[in-house]
């Protein structure tokens, strides 16, 4: 906000804001909690094809990532099937990988979330002695993500992080693990003991993104420094800095120029568009009947009128105050008016005869108006 904002500018805010907050997802994705039993024991491997007993039902409490990564794993296998079971008993194609890790394994069970480099993905088998996981690659993960585009046993790692309670403590944001597309380094630099990127992301998310905002990179929640863009057919980037402690934790310091890395925006930006969308038609519908007043009000005064009370598309001139709102309120209907030379004054609250516009003039006789008392007193008083 800046200083010269008005005071209803920032109650406009404050609502978009507050909206965006209550729209926010109520958990479909769950970690279990540390005291969750765990299902183990000597060469154990749990599948979705286990028995019942042995899958942990989905917690019901509310999570989602926060950006902080908790280790770096490894992609053992990627692997594309065409028998793979469906729903109704029928065989469809499918992309499934196989990942290693240690921290994220701890607590998790079947149907657990875990954010692969910013992607939420779901665990469907997990081998407890190997260190090893399962999860399915949906056609829409491997076109908006670049996971695809891993070669196992390559020694490229990933960005690991379980999911995490809303309500806790958040080091980072809320990140959904929901990437909207990817981007592609542009450049980088060293500043001292901090890594610099710049991205190159597509045009149409751009208006996500803004300096000092919050953004999801791999899965790491970062902070964005600088922000271009041009337009669809120009450029656009953002650039964001690693401090000291974070490039030895996550994987984005061993990527170099062209590669590529999942962006997810921050979806409190998403959310406070969606509201103002809703917000704006009430907004431009109350203008609009403010306008209808104001001309009533120029008709009843004598003024000359831009635009009619009946009318809908009504020219818009200068902004009118809450006086001149409240005044339209209590003002009669013009068919009231009982002769052409009488006219409503608003100074004096009340119609006055042109051919009489004497300022004592009385509304009846023995009272006259007083506007600051609201009412009616006998001159006799």
């Amino acid at each position: 906000h800046t200083s010269h904002a008005s005071y209803s500018d920032k109650i406009m805010v404050s609502f978009i804001l507050g909206t965006a907050l209550l729209l926010l997802p109520h958990g479909s994705h769950a970690f279990a909690p540390s005291s969750t039993r765990r299902i183990g024991g000597s060469n154990s491997i749990i599948s979705s094809s286990s028995s019942p007993s042995k899958i942990k039902p989905s917690s019901t409490r509310h999570n989602m990532f926060t950006g902080i990564i908790e280790e770096m794993g490894e992609v053992i296998s990627l692997e594309t099937r065409d028998d793979m079971t469906l729903w109704d008993g029928s065989k469809g194609t499918g992309t499934e990988m196989v990942l290693k890790g240690d921290i994220v394994l701890d607590g998790a069970y079947l149907g657990c979330s875990i954010s692969v480099n910013g992607v939420c993905l779901t665990a469907t088998e997990i081998d407890e002695d190997a260190k090893t996981f399962k999860v399915g690659l949906a056609p829409e993960t491997l076109r908006k993500t670049n996971l695809g585009t891993y070669v196992p046993e390559s020694g490229q790692r990933v960005n690991m992080e379980r999911a995490s309670e809303i309500g806790g403590r958040n080091s980072g944001h809320f990140v959904q693990g929901h990437v909207d597309n990817v981007g592609t380094i542009m450049d980088q630099w060293i500043d001292e003991n901090s890594l610099f990127f710049k991205i190159a992301f597509p045009y149409e998310f751009m208006r996500y993104v803004v300096p000092k905002g919050f953004i999801a990179i791999d899965g790491t929640s970062l902070t964005v420094c600088d922000v271009h863009s041009e337009g669809e057919d120009g450029e656009n980037w953002f650039t964001f800095m690693l401090v000291e402690y974070t490039q030895k934790k996550i994987i984005l310091p061993s990527k170099k120029v062209g590669d590529t890395v999942n962006v997810e925006v921050d979806v409190l930006g998403k959310y406070s568009e969606r509201a103002w969308e809703a917000f704006v038609p009430k907004m431009e519908a109350l203008e609009t009947k403010v306008k209808q007043l104001e001309a009533r009000l120029l008709d009843l005064e004598g003024g000359e009128s831009t635009a009619s009370s009946t009318d809908n598309n009504v020219v818009y001139g200068e902004p009118i105050g809450l006086s001149n709102v409240a005044a339209a309120a209590t003002a009669p209907a013009p068919e009231q008016v009982k002769n052409d030379t009488e006219k409503w004054v608003r100074a004096e609250q009340t119609f006055i005869n042109a051919d009489d516009m004497r300022r004592d003039r009385k509304n009846t006789d023995g009272t006259e108006w007083v506007r600051t008392k609201q009412s009616f007193i006998d001159t006799q008083y």
